[in-house]
């Protein structure tokens, strides 16, 4: 029986590097033993991937040709770096011209007086830093504790200060609480405009359209020419920005001639392993 056309698609910050930091220089040789193409979705912006990934992917040996879905994979980027670092955009969304300035208005508005309610009020332990609000073209990231364009030792510290007030705060955990609070308020938007609200990595939100999101990343791949898609990531559990791959892999049709699979991994070292297991590694 004839092989399907296999490609591996990969969610970036937190499944090919630690959080919020580089690839390493270890899993850059990884992926260059990859004996299946690959393409990236993830969750942020060309000007953040560009220093979390493309170019010290770049800068540690990698010489080849990827397709990235950045934005949480709603814009398509080609990435050729056979003779240079050459990141070119294919396909692009924008979720203020989709909303309409009105309803764009109501959502950012609606996210400003969220931080500003006491229920929602940070310790003061946690310092917030910069925007709160950071627009993605395709999306917005709403980010309680602000972010930084360039992040030294305090942001990290800070950072890793909120995930541990998320995971104790409260029983659900403060992102979840939020997250339910948005759903709510933002239930126009969600009814009339598909908007969509997930956890972003591990300090902030996504909010996009359904359908523009990283199951685009899944479409394309099918609309290339490949059979099997078999996506990675850390965050498939509901409202993680990967679930609506999960979601989508099971209402895909058993009978269609397209198939996918997801991988839940816990790091960049766990995906290695699940590499290996796949068998998409050259020895």
């Amino acid at each position: 029986m004839e092989k399907m056309k296999t490609a591996a698609l990969f969610d970036v910050d937190g499944t090919l590097t630690p959080p919020r930091q580089p690839i390493t220089e270890s899993m850059v040789r990884i992926i260059d033993r990859l004996c299946v193409p690959f393409s990236v979705a993830a969750g942020s912006h060309l000007p953040l991937l560009k220093k979390q990934f493309f170019e010290p992917l770049f800068q540690y040996g990698y010489r080849k040709k990827f397709n990235a879905f950045l934005s949480n994979g709603a814009i398509q980027y080609l990435c050729d770096f056979s003779e240079g670092l050459s990141v070119l955009p294919v396909k692009s969304f924008n979720i203020r011209e989709f909303l309409g300035e009105s309803d764009y208005r109501f959502l950012i508005d609606t996210l400003e007086k969220t931080l500003d309610l006491s229920e929602f009020k940070l310790p003061g332990s946690l310092k917030v830093f910069d925007n709160t609000i950071v627009f993605r073209d395709s999306m917005v990231n709403f980010v309680p504790i602000g972010r930084l364009k360039v992040e030294g030792p305090e942001a990290q510290t800070n950072r890793n200060n909120f995930v541990a007030f998320d995971n104790k705060d409260r029983k659900n955990g403060y992102r979840l609480d939020v997250m339910a609070h948005l759903n709510r308020e933002l239930a126009p938007l969600i009814e009339k405009k598909g908007l969509k609200i997930t956890l972003g990595g591990q300090t902030s939100f996504d909010i996009g359209i359904v359908g523009k999101d990283k199951t685009n990343a899944v479409t394309t791949l099918f609309e290339s020419g490949v059979e099997r898609v078999v996506f990675f990531g850390d965050a498939l559990f509901e409202g993680g920005n990967d679930y609506a791959i999960r979601e989508f892999e099971k209402t895909w049709p058993a009978d269609s001639p397209h198939k996918i699979e997801t991988v839940h991994v816990h790091s960049y070292k766990d995906t290695i392993d699940q590499l290996r297991q796949f068998g998409f590694l050259f020895e």
